[in-house]
């Protein structure tokens, strides 16, 4: 939910500063005040593409900051979690724009991208404009709808694995069957080969770098462990002395103190002696031929060749040659592979079309029950006399199972159903559009509902029918809506006026949340067009009724 909306040097807003509430929520205004400027704001903060524009004249940049609480949305959540921020406790989420164009986003003050957001609100946050009810005319959501509407995501989920491993077997045999796969033996053959002849060990690499750098090394290395030997073994050693002075403090046990250190000596003397032999040895190991140098050079030279052909690893290389492999031994047995591959591909198609089946059954169901609800909320609507019938048809296999929807409708008495996009006028397809976010909305878990002038082109009962049922949405997620009608603004919780004041070399957008009185004086402004007492007095009566209305549908 939005909570809060600070808003400055927006195009035409020098400084908005709104606390939002749960429930519905209308903004009203003259046309042209800048109402949709709002809704602009919104959505950029949602992620929307910037540009130079939207930065006020005169202004260097603007800001839209918005507070959210994320705590009734568990998708969200997580979101934030995964990305390590935490959700428990209001999210501020800002957008700071250029005059320029450029923008940078922040969630709870630190730098965050566009595209994170934009995952992030699109679980919360749905504007709906009066373009939107295009997507009603695209078959390819009709589907999705549905879907939805089964809650049922084992099952869809299952049918699309299943696709996915029929369709991977499918391309299997069909890549075996085609004349390439054949002439390819002889290649897949010489690869093996030259991988095999390796005889690639692993790890061997990383063995051989290290005896390189000793290598490339050993000069230096050389030297210093030569002179330290000098030290150890030379006619200036210290080590002969050391065991002479424990010789004579030796043979003396009644003198606890001298026959301890006599001991030390002993025990540092044989130390120097095992370390003494282990440089040695070590020293002779530096002991590198011609030859062993030129191996070493040539083994690593022939692995990084094969590493440019197969792998950026022996790990690799050598998985590249088991598949080489596998692949040689298809095709040398051919016929019985593809007999097998046949018989897999069969058997997934098989159990991909029981499960698709089975879904196909249950939205047959679903799409009765789908097909009511949304007849109730057209009749709502005053649509009394719309029918809604979702269409199942077959369809070619793929991910969706074996079926593709048609929302078929017709609006008036003996009116055959026809396709939506065939039949709705642009105010029809508004209200089949809020009857639908009022089933969806809360399927989807989305809490805030954002309505951009959905209410065009209708007056009288049907504009009350729809700001009742955006009340009644309201029970599921806050809901905004830009209206120009009485009606609608009366069945609001709460009541914004926006106002365009202008001077000589200024325009600017104020916003007001209203009192009680202020709304009686704008609803009478809005329907009768004058602040007279008859105007008043209606817009008071209108607006208890449509309140009235609210609550007794709000308590069924």
């Amino acid at each position: 939910m939005l909570k809060h909306l600070y808003v400055k040097n927006f195009i035409l807003i020098d400084e908005a500063d709104l606390d939002f509430d749960a429930g519905f929520s209308v903004f009203t205004g003259e046309t042209g005040a800048g109402k949709s400027i709002l809704i602009d704001a919104i959505s950029l903060l949602c992620g929307q593409r910037a540009q130079a524009g939207f930065v006020k004249k005169g202004e260097n940049k603007a800001l839209i900051e918005g507070v959210f609480d994320f705590s009734a949305n568990p998708r969200v959540l997580g979101l934030l979690q995964e990305a390590g921020f935490d959700g428990d406790e209001d999210v501020i989420i800002s957008r700071e724009i250029g005059a320029e164009g450029k923008s940078q986003m922040r969630l709870n003050h630190r730098v965050t991208t566009a595209n994170f957001i934009r995952e992030l609100l699109g679980h919360e946050i749905d504007i709906h404009s009066q373009h939107d009810t295009q997507y009603l005319l695209n078959r390819s959501s009709f589907l999705n709808l549905l879907d939805q509407y089964l809650d049922d995501e084992a099952l869809l989920s299952s049918v699309k694995t299943q696709f996915k491993a029929y369709r991977q077997l499918k391309d299997q045999l069909v890549e075996m069957r085609s004349p390439k796969a054949e002439q390819d033996v002889e290649f897949l053959r010489f690869q093996l080969n030259e991988i095999e002849q390796a005889q690639l060990k692993p790890g061997e690499d990383e063995e051989l770098e290290a005896i390189e750098r000793r290598i490339a090394a050993r000069e230096k290395i050389y030297q210093r462990v030569a002179e330290s030997l000098e030290i150890l073994d030379g006619e200036q050693s210290t080590v002969p002395q050391l065991y002479e002075a424990a010789r004579l403090t030796g043979g003396f046990p009644e003198e606890t103190e001298l026959a301890e250190i006599s001991e030390a000596l002993n025990e540092h003397y044989y130390g120097l002696q095992d370390l003494k032999e282990r440089l040695q040895r070590y020293f002779e190991s530096l002991e590198f031929s011609e030859e062993q140098i030129n191996e070493v050079q040539s083994r690593l030279f022939e692995i990084n060749r094969l590493k440019r052909k197969y792998g950026r690893s022996l790990d690799e290389i050598l998985e590249k040659g088991e598949s080489f492999r596998l692949q040689l031994n298809q095709q040398e047995h051919r016929q019985e592979y593809l007999q097998e591959l046949q018989k897999q591909v069969q058997a997934a198609y098989e159990q991909f079309e029981e499960s698709a089946l089975t879904l196909r059954h249950i939205r047959q169901q679903k799409a009765v029950a789908l097909q009511k609800e949304v007849e109730i909320h057209l009749h709502d609507l005053m649509l009394p006399h719309a029918r809604f019938i979702l269409q199942l048809k077959d369809a070619k296999p793929s991910t969706h199972g074996l079926d593709e929807a048609d929302f078929m409708i017709s609006m008036n008495p003996g009116e055959p159903v026809r396709s939506l996009a065939q039949v709705a006028s642009g105010g029809e397809l508004s209200r089949l559009m809020l009857g639908l976010k009022t089933i969806f909305t809360r399927l989807e878990g989305v809490q805030t509902v954002i309505f951009d002038e959905i209410d065009t082109g209708v007056s009288g009962q049907v504009a009350t029918a729809i700001g009742l049922k955006m009340s009644l949405l309201a029970r599921d997620a806050q809901v905004f809506s830009v209206t120009h009608l009485a009606q609608v603004a009366a069945c609001a919780d709460q009541h914004y006026h926006v106002t365009k004041r202008q001077g000589q070399d200024f325009t600017e957008t104020q916003i007001q949340c209203l009192s009680e009185d202020e709304r009686l004086d704008q609803l009478a402004l809005i329907s009768q067009g004058e602040l007279s007492d008859t105007a008043r007095q209606a817009a008071q009566e209108l607006y208890q009724r449509n309140q009235r209305k609210v609550n007794e549908a709000r308590s069924n």
